[in-house]
């Protein structure tokens, strides 16, 4: 059984805060998860140093007088079993009302030792890119509607022809749904915020690949 911890580093460093929150995963003393178990950990550090270096980058030229950044990470275990894990972490770099935060997604299957990609999720003879795409813009739609002034919040300018969807995707599920993040300014350069499409997977059962109705799913209500 993989054992999904958490590890903290918090500390100030010119101008900028840093509150660092990241998995850490143990096995079960298996030999072959104990390998895979070190090689995502090695990735998920990765991700975060590169993470740092961006935001130290980008503040380089900052005025000692201006605001405090605030740089962030935090994660969400959406998915756990005793082989397959789906660990969402988001990077956010706070300053002032100024809100820039990414998502990444880490899928993997220990018992076939891969990373699982979305293209694993559905059936190979289905377009699965149209398909998500096309739910994706139905939720825009639906979002847009509940908005009195949807100009003031820049929805009015997401076009669904630049969503871009492929086998590489960033993902991550839990149980029930199929979760798409999309970057800030990806969708529109007047949303700052970081934006998740949720499917469910009771609404794509019918395209869904006989690996993920075994192995992803617990329960399917329609």
């Amino acid at each position: 059984m993989i054992v999904i911890g958490r590890e903290f580093l918090s500390y100030d460093k010119d101008n900028i805060k840093y509150y660092i929150n990241f998995p850490k995963l143990y096995n079960d003393n298996d030999f072959i998860k104990d390998e895979m178990t070190e090689l995502i950990n090695e990735i998920i550090f990765e991700d975060i140093v590169i993470f740092l270096e961006i935001v130290e980058d980008s503040n380089s030229n900052i005025d000692e007088n201006n605001i405090m950044i605030n740089s962030l990470t935090e994660f969400e275990v959406g998915f756990q079993s005793e082989d397959i894990v789906s660990i969402a972490i988001e990077y956010t770099q706070l300053s002032g009302f100024l809100d820039i935060s990414y998502l990444k997604g880490y899928n993997y299957d220990f018992s076939l030792k891969k990373e699982i990609k979305l293209k694993d999720l559905f059936k190979k003879e289905v377009e699965f890119e149209e398909i998500l795409k096309n739910y994706i813009s139905e939720q825009i739609v639906k979002i847009i509607r509940e908005i009195t002034n949807p100009k003031e919040y820049g929805l009015d300018e997401i076009i669904v022809d630049n969503i871009y969807i492929d086998e590489n995707s960033i993902f991550y599920f839990d149980s029930k749904y199929l979760i798409l993040p999309f970057s800030s300014c990806e969708l529109s350069q007047n949303i700052m915020n970081l934006v998740e499409f949720k499917i469910p997977f009771n609404r794509i059962y019918s395209y869904l690949s006989e690996y993920a109705m075994k192995n992803l799913i617990k329960s399917i209500i329609f």
